[in-house]
């Protein structure tokens, strides 16, 4: 430990992971964004500081860092807890993150696999700061298992009813496909890697389709509900074929169900921190989600609200080709590689169903 890391103490070995973190990044714009620098040692004493503020101890060492839409820190402390430290954009309100935490306390005393809240959120200068218990339960899954999918689907509809009493919850808000401005196509895209202005040149059948299904959002039908709207196979854990953990907590929208499962139905399959799994669904695969979930919510969704589904579907696809194409990390075709199945099957699905 050099002298200048010294007065870190045990956060010295959280500048560490930053660091490594940040080597497999062409920049570290995210962390950036995030805390208005990219620093190692400043990102590391930040989140230290906050540990000791608002949970009463300082970091012990480091077990993980990484970076996606936020960043995220797994530390142990010196008083000996587990803990998981998430730096977000300050965009959101602390209204939304704070129903965040309350939905996500009634959850685990339901039983719920998910982690415990403890803290937040808090300013850490322009970003909101949060905790939660670091939970290391359980194995990656694999959704093309069908046993895997299974328990996927069921897992997100017992989280619906679950979270039937926040429905109405105001400090939540609708999704994209419903909630974006008229005249608009896409949101602000999810992460300063995706920049869809200064890509636009070859997308405009990407814009093309994913405005087409939004136009069905007039028409749109069905219950409204809680659900997660990233609830795929890379952020849940499986022990003995159940899911006993997940996380990305931070995506809950008070939306129509339909418009919930087609969003969720797109990615199911993705992890995109492994090479060793196919991110995309086939249309067989989306048709069986479809019935895992149907079977486990008791009931099938009607003519309308498979309309519905299916048109956001279709969007929830459309703006992952659109993430895509910004990027250069994807080659067309490649794992991953949303356009494909856009390509084929996205105007189809609009005309037909699934």
């Amino acid at each position: 430990m050099t002298n200048s890391d010294s007065s870190l103490g045990g956060a010295a070995s959280l500048a560490s992971f930053v660091e490594r973190e940040h080597a497999t990044w062409q920049s570290p714009i995210v962390d950036t964004a995030i805390f208005g620098t990219s620093s190692a040692r400043d990102i590391a004493a930040r989140i230290d500081e906050f540990c000791s503020e608002r949970l009463g101890s300082r970091i012990a060492r480091a077990r993980f860092y990484a970076v996606s839409v936020g960043c995220v820190a797994g530390v142990e402390l010196e008083d000996g807890r587990s803990v998981v430290v998430k730096a977000q954009h300050g965009r959101r309100s602390r209204d939304y993150l704070e129903a965040c935490f309350e939905i996500r306390r009634h959850l685990v005393r339901e039983d719920f696999p998910c982690p415990a809240p403890l803290a937040g959120p808090v300013r850490m200068g322009a970003a909101w700061a949060t905790a939660e218990t670091l939970d290391e339960r359980g194995a990656h899954g694999d959704a093309s298992r069908a046993e895997d999918r299974r328990e996927l689907a069921s897992t997100l509809a017992r989280l619906v009813e679950l979270a039937r009493p926040f429905a109405t919850h105001p400090a939540l808000s609708a999704a994209w496909f419903t909630s974006i401005p008229e005249g608009r196509v896409w949101p602000r895209p999810h992460s300063p890697l995706f920049d869809f202005e200064a890509t636009a040149h070859g997308a405009a059948w990407i814009d093309e389709i994913a405005a087409e299904a939004r136009s069905i959002r007039h028409e749109a039908a069905g219950e409204r509900v809680v659900g997660h709207f990233d609830w795929r196979i890379e952020h849940v854990r499986f022990d003995e074929g159940r899911i006993v953990t997940s996380f990305d907590w931070d995506s809950l929208h008070a939306e129509l169900e339909p418009v919930m499962v087609g969003a969720n139905m797109h990615g199911f399959k993705a992890d995109w921190q492994r090479a060793d799994i196919v991110c995309v669904p086939t249309l067989d695969e989306l048709r069986a989600f479809l019935a895992d979930y149907e079977t486990a919510r008791g009931r099938a969704f009607d003519r309308s609200e498979r309309a519905t589904l299916t048109a956001s579907l279709v969007y929830a696809l459309a703006y992952t080709a659109r993430c895509n194409h910004a990027s250069s990390t994807i080659e067309e075709g490649g794992n991953g590689d949303f356009r494909p199945l856009l390509r084929a099957h996205g105007r189809a699905l609009l005309r037909s169903g699934l």
